[in-house]
């Protein structure tokens, strides 16, 4: 059963797409180079046909090989079955070649196992794939009435239950995994509501008393309307930017992407954080002209206010503390950078701060923050990559695709 996408967190089926990705182009470069090697068996046990099952075996190797610099691009359940057919047709010329008996039927099944190891499945993918091996081996078997087309098939037909049965196991045990990984991603969520919701009055107080005072000048003196009315103008939307930024930080899902412009998607986390950063430091805004991007407003949301809290958390204490916030783009990205001039990231640790439950707070932290703001970013299509700052502190760089120019 697929579960409800109500976590930043990808679903089942994107994970596994995308494992399959990475798990198909590996198998190729595998199965291209057994194919290689297994030449040896045929220069063992069929030396005068050694030569032209070498020349079929380098082609199908080749053919793998562009399999496998296709994944990029090439859905994987549109390759994984075109290397099966390769993998399996070229060991049956040989078994055809030389005889059943030889070991190219258990090549066959190594076939069937390495699709069990190195892909991650669902049950009924593992079927159609261990069908396809079956048909491959025991058809040209049938069509000559071989003597070898019982032992084949028995022997295959055992391989198939057995490698449908693992995937179905393995599925399980993916699923639940799944589940529990986003299970934690909703409740860092609802942790992060907490504190917005903790915030939200104070954010609000101020503008309030501001327009109290404005309000009570007016009960003494209704003549400075014209006088009050901006500064209650500016007071009322400065409430409706924190409101807006609250209902967008407080939703667990994130609805459809859609064109936003970054530098206000910016301004209003900030506004959710303004108070506890001017407190804490001073905030330097740098936004460039950078054009509309494709995202889910309330999922960058959530990542600005993380990654805002952390720089918060970052400078605490230090002297003359400062945090970037910036907007700017590259040739083909645009980029949100927040920088401070906290003590930044040790190197040992670049690599580990994007891994679950992994956490430089100790018991303040709980560790999925910047995991799941990895998650979002790559859901975008995008990237977020920590940097050391130009004052020793840590940078991290949220990256969006622009969209591509009309021809």
């Amino acid at each position: 059963m697929e579960l409800r996408r109500d976590s930043p967190t990808p679903t089942y089926r994107e994970e596994l797409t995308d494992a399959q990705q990475a798990s198909v182009r590996i198998g190729c470069w595998i199965a291209a180079a057994l194919l290689v090697v297994f030449s040896l068996l045929d220069r063992y046990y069929a030396p005068q046909a050694w030569l032209h099952l070498l020349a079929l075996r380098a082609a199908a190797a080749a053919l793998l090989c562009i399999c496998a610099a296709l994944t990029a691009r090439v859905p994987a359940m549109v390759l994984a079955p075109i290397g099966v057919a390769i993998t399996a047709g070229t060991i049956e010329v040989a078994m055809l070649r030389i005889g059943p008996g030889t070991p190219y039927l258990f090549a066959m099944m190594l076939v069937q196992a390495g699709l069990s190891v190195l892909l991650p499945l669902l049950p009924v993918q593992a079927l159609w794939f261990n069908l396809e091996v079956l048909v491959i081996t025991v058809l040209p078997l049938i069509a000559q009435l071989h003597s070898g087309m019982l032992p084949a098939t028995s022997l295959l037909a055992t391989m198939a239950f057995i490698c449908v049965g693992g995937a179905l196991v393995q599925d399980r045990m993916r699923r639940r995994e799944h589940q529990a990984r986003a299970e934690f991603a909703r409740h860092f969520g609802l942790l992060n509501l907490g504190t917005l919701a903790g915030g939200l009055a104070h954010e609000l107080s101020n503008p309030l008393t501001a327009m109290s005072m404005q309000i009570a000048m007016l009960e003494k003196d209704p003549s400075l309307v014209q006088g009050r009315l901006p500064m209650l103008r500016r007071q009322t939307e400065r409430m409706k930017n924190i409101l807006e930024a609250m209902r967008n930080g407080a939703r667990l899902t994130g609805g459809e992407q859609r064109l936003v412009d970054l530098a206000r998607e910016a301004d209003l986390a900030f506004t959710l954080l303004e108070s506890k950063i001017r407190n804490q430091a001073s905030l330097v805004r740098a936004y460039a002209d950078v054009p509309q991007v494709m995202a889910q407003p309330t999922l960058l949301g959530q990542v600005l206010v993380n990654l805002l809290s952390n720089a918060i958390d970052a400078v605490a204490g230090r002297p003359e503390a400062r945090i970037a916030l910036r907007v700017r783009k590259s040739a083909n990205e645009a980029w949100i950078e927040i920088e401070d001039n906290g003590p930044g990231i040790p190197d040992a640790l670049l690599e580990k701060i994007f891994q679950p439950f992994f956490s430089t707070k100790g018991e303040q932290g709980n560790g999925l923050g910047l995991w799941i703001s990895s998650e979002i970013a790559r859901m975008h299509g995008g990237s977020l990559t920590v940097h050391r700052g130009g004052a020793g502190g840590a940078l991290f760089r949220f990256a969006l695709p622009l969209p591509k120019a009309k021809p």
